[in-house]
């Protein structure tokens, strides 16, 4: 794959080829466009042609628009995923890409809507647009196509809210590269200055400021620029001088934004003796700025001299780690341990309990991101958080801040003495405002005004006189006037209000779920809960009921008012297809196939015919003519499997075989024996003549930071050796490598079930429930999760779901008919839980009782994948996608050619000797960050009935694309 870094700041876009695959990859790191290739042969062909940046300065408040041209000089087309991290208080306003040479506008659409429409149209070959959030303040988009020796736009629009240090607030945009750039523009404005903007840092010696009509602007305009250095401005403000800034509305009211320094003496706050520190050693936690945090506890040490510092490490546990005594300022030894600690393991805030710790005061240094268990968590003393990586979640940390009676502490865009300085002093706080013609008033900084200080707020009159309040501990020390009839008229203050007010609301996310979602619907903002899209044609617009941009909206109408045909297809008959499905079920279980074993033993390798004895009343079968007494039948069969033919006999059923079949499945259980599927990856082969693996993995990963099969390789050598603590912990380290990736958390699902993690399996498929409400295989792996919880009611609930919730008819035909799957599945639960359940909901049609002595059912972890089941029986007959139906009663479900499963392998009554468990990795139209694809395979006998047992295998595809070539996963005897 191919990285591409683009000049965002802290912007990472990734380019991949697109041949019959679509490759994605992900990484966060900061600085400017680069592209990093491995050997391809055409590894120069994607560059940023030109680059053209607008910023634009309001007192602390700055909007930057970049518009990026890239260029493909290959003959293949090219697909870009871009992930990219934002600052504290950044909006994200505008987004637009090139449709047929015209920067279109994107639209707000609720999140998980706007992801299965652009996956549906996907699907038909166009690629529409699409900047969502992700977790923390991330946001992911897409570029799609880039077109063979052609170019493609994009254009990103963001509000800023400027930090105050030394005096000044300061705008920073990175600008390093390694490579020039053929056409480079800069323009940057600062209106209302009161002194001329300060250079700290230019891209080039002749960028400098000019007055012009109380603007100070300076330009850029270069060819074949390769800039070296980045843009950071200074903005000197004086103390005690309000700025203001307003936008009308339509009812007359205004929405305003006021900031302000103040000099007031802080009041120093008093640390205590016995300080909790929570150090994050997750995998997440290599990406934080350690040194930045091993300078701010020195600030603190230093003041307080002589300390009590009890550490404890965080990552899927919370373990106790050392005590320190800290005399006269000295803590090298505690310093040492900080600096060479081990990052492994997912994170998990749930995990948080004080009693770990004996301490008054608590220092959390995390990302805020809990990615292996739920963020909320109890506890008593206050919680300091501290945030130094840049893909930080600063809502969760802020909440556990707050709801803690601590702080929080961003030292991404502070310095150390800032930070300090505020984490040291009993904060000033903005107490809200007296009059009563302004409300809905939110401000940047939780409150806290220090030194600078800046509020958002919606006033019923545009010249109002309004009182803000200032104070300590609940008491009112001052006011300040903030006089509406001198504020300037500028851009979208309407924007910088919504993000503050959602800044709020997301404190409590789940809560206020609705209002995040309207919030970004109205001022056309990304949220949690919405996203921006572009579509490419006006029908599409009226297909998915999307309201178009502006530019569209008069065709729109007109299409809509015509009452356009094409409409948006949904599938909503799946109840009606499990009624149809679980009668067919109950026919073919009623069939009774019975086996008559050959005189004489048939030689390995024999190709002569198979000799059976097969019931076949009332049997319809594609495979079979069952109107003759005894003929030659010849099987169906792809390419790479031979062909084979039976004698068959027309034999009349036993009576109540039914019942004998109940009895004899209660006699005994064979034992399933899996097949250790290892990987033969260079470094499996060192790990495993290692005489310490685990430091052998510590010191392979530098190689491997990023690729996910690494982790699971070694933490399924790790779960064979018995060693499932350590293998655990390994696992778990996929969850911090993407942001909200549902394939690598669908691998970590698979794999969680197989080692009986039941309560963080049930947490991880939650997750990808909330991600993607629209697959089937959502609800499906949930519920199965819920089963294993022992919560039967919620599972048979969201199984159900399957069946009643609708389903774009994109998405429905890549599942095909997973009725096959949903309803062996209640009824199972029903056969096992009966007692339990409330079945008053539950359409009576598809309760039947259908025990089987075997069932085998196979998912897997992407989309665009074909992967086979195979199960052949003791007759050497193999039950696939070809041939559907066995001799012996054994039924495959639909093929699966492009979702992600699953497939199901279910027989009544077993015969008598070995049968094989297989899988065929037909065909991967797709690879991405979580690398080969993931299989779960599950083997379950005597199903349905009271002496049910089940192994499972999880394991990765390390040969795609090798149709024929069958994977041995189990096996077990009769």
């Amino acid at each position: 794959s191919q990285i591409l870094n683009l000049l965002f700041p802290f912007l990472t876009f990734f380019v991949a080829f697109l041949w019959t695959t679509k490759i994605f990859a992900q990484d966060i790191r900061i600085g400017f466009p680069r592209i990093e290739i491995g050997s391809r042969p055409d590894e120069n062909s994607v560059a940023l042609q030109e680059m053209n940046t607008q910023v634009e300065i309001f007192g602390n408040l700055a909007k930057t628009t970049t518009t990026l041209v890239f260029t493909n000089s290959s003959s293949r087309n090219l697909e870009g995923n871009l992930v990219f991290p934002m600052p504290e208080n950044t909006t994200i306003s505008g987004y637009a890409i090139d449709i047929n040479g015209k920067m279109r506008n994107a639209v707000p659409v609720t999140k998980a809507r706007a992801v299965e429409v652009f996956e549906s149209i996907q699907k038909q070959n166009v690629d529409p647009g699409i900047i969502e959030k992700v977790e923390g303040n991330n946001f992911r988009t897409r570029i799609s196509p880039i077109p063979a020796k052609g170019s493609r736009t994009i254009q990103l629009s963001y509000y800023q809210v400027l930090k105050y240090d030394k005096s000044a607030y300061q705008y920073h945009l990175p600008l390093d590269s390694s490579k020039k750039i053929a056409k480079f523009n800069l323009t940057t404005k600062v209106y209302n200055a009161a002194q001329k903007p300060q250079l700290e840092e230019s891209p080039d010696g002749t960028f400098n400021f000019s007055e012009n009509s109380n603007v100070f602007e300076a330009n850029l305009s270069k060819t074949d620029f390769k800039p070296t250095k980045s843009l950071t401005i200074n903005l000197p403000k004086a103390a005690n001088k309000i700025e203001s800034f307003i936008q009308k509305n339509l009812d007359g009211s205004v929405y305003f934004y006021a900031n302000s320094v103040f000099d007031e003496k802080p009041i120093a706050k008093v640390w205590s003796k016995n300080i909790g520190i929570i150090w994050d050693n997750s995998l997440s936690g290599l990406k934080r700025d350690h040194k930045k945090e091993i300078e701010f506890l020195d600030k603190i040490i230093s003041q307080q001299k002589n300390l009590n510092i009890e550490v404890a490490l965080l990552n899927i546990n919370l373990e106790k780690g050392k005590s320190f005594q800290i005399k006269n300022g000295e803590w090298s030894e505690l310093k040492k341990y900080l600096e060479t600690m081990i990052y492994d393991g997912g994170t998990n805030y749930a995990k948080i309990v004080s009693t770990t710790l004996n301490a008054d005061e608590y220092l959390l240094f995390s990302d805020g991101i809990s990615s292996f268990g739920s963020n909320k968590f109890e506890f008593q003393q206050p919680i300091y958080a501290i945030s130094s990586s840049v893909t930080s979640n600063f809502g969760v940390l802020k909440m556990i801040s707050q709801r803690n009676g601590g702080k929080f502490i961003n030292l991404n865009d502070t310095s150390v003495d800032k930070a300090f300085e505020q984490i040291s002093q009993n904060s000033l706080q903005f107490m809200g405002i007296i009059n009563n013609t302004a409300g809905e008033v939110y401000s940047t900084n939780n409150n806290e005004a220090n030194q600078d200080f800046a509020i958002a707020g919606i006033s019923q009159y545009p010249n109002a006189k309004l009182t803000m309040m200032f104070g300590r501990n609940g008491k009112v020390e001052f006011n300040k006037e903030l006089d509406l009839g001198k504020a300037v008229q500028t851009f979208e203050i309407s924007k910088v209000w919504a993000q503050n007010k959602v800044n709020y609301l997301e404190l409590n996310p789940e809560q206020n779920k609705t209002e995040i979602e309207e919030i970004g619907k109205q001022f056309s903002i990304v949220t949690s809960n919405t996203s921006l899209i572009v579509l490419e044609n006006v029908s599409d617009y009226v297909k998915y009921k999307i309201n178009p941009p502006a530019e569209l909206q008069s065709e729109f109408n007109k299409l809509s008012k015509q009452g356009f045909e094409q409409k948006e297809t949904r599938k909503n008959d799946l109840l009606k297809n499990a009624i149809a499905k679980a009668k067919e079920l109950k026919e073919w279980w009623k069939k009774d196939f019975k086996y008559v074993k050959p005189k004489y033993p048939k030689p390995v390798g024999d190709s002569t015919d198979v000799i059976v004895d097969v019931r076949l009343e009332d049997m319809a079968l594609p495979e079979f003519n069952a109107n003759a007494d005894m003929e030659e039948v010849s099987y169906e069969a792809s390419s790479n499997m031979m062909v084979r033919t039976a004698q068959v006999h027309h034999i009349m059923p036993e009576p109540n075989s039914d019942k004998k079949m109940k009895d004899e499945s209660s006699a005994s259980v064979p034992e399933i024996k899996m097949v250790d599927i290892k990987s033969d990856k260079e470094y499996m082969k060192l790990i495993e003549v290692s005489k310490n693996p685990y430091q052998t993995y510590l010191d392979l990963r530098k190689d491997y930071a990023e690729t996910p099969a690494f982790y699971f390789d070694v933490a399924t050598y790790f779960f064979q050796k018995k060693d499932k603590i350590t293998g655990l912990r390994i696992l778990s380290s996929i969850a911090d490598l993407g942001l909200e990736d549902a394939e690598l958390y669908k691998m970590l699902a698979y794999k969680l079930k197989e080692i009986e993690e039941y309560q963080t399996e049930l947490f991880i498929t939650k997750k990808v429930l909330d991600w993607r409400p629209f697959d089937a295989q959502s609800y499906r792996d949930y519920a199965l999760a819920l089963q294993d919880n022992e919560q039967y009611q919620s599972a048979l609930d969201n199984l159900y779901k399957v069946l009643t919730n609708d389903y774009s008819v994109e998405i429905a035909n890549r599942d095909r008919d997973i009725t096959e799957i949903i309803v062996p599945e209640i009824n199972n639960l029903i056969s096992l839980h009966r007692k339990e359940l409330n079945l008053s909901e539950i359409n009576k049609d598809i309760i039947v009782d259908i025990p089987v002595e075997v069932r085998v059912v196979m998912n897997w972890n992407k989309d665009m994948t074909d992967i086979d089941l195979w199960v052949t029986d003791p007759n050497g007959e193999k039950c696939y996608y070809g041939h559907r139906t066995t001799v012996i009663g054994g039924r495959n479900s639909e093929d699966v050619t492009q979702g992600f499963g699953p497939e199901q392998f279910m027989l009544k009554k077993a015969i008598k000797g070995k049968y094989k468990i297989e899988t065929n990795f037909f065909g991967e139209n797709q690879m991405s960050i979580s690398g080969p694809t993931t299989i779960s395979a599950e083997i379950y006998l005597f199903y349905s009935s009271g002496k049910q047992v089940k192994k499972m295998i999880t394991f990765q595809n390390n040969k795609p694309n090798a149709g024929g070539e069958g994977i041995l996963v189990g096996e077990f005897e009769f």
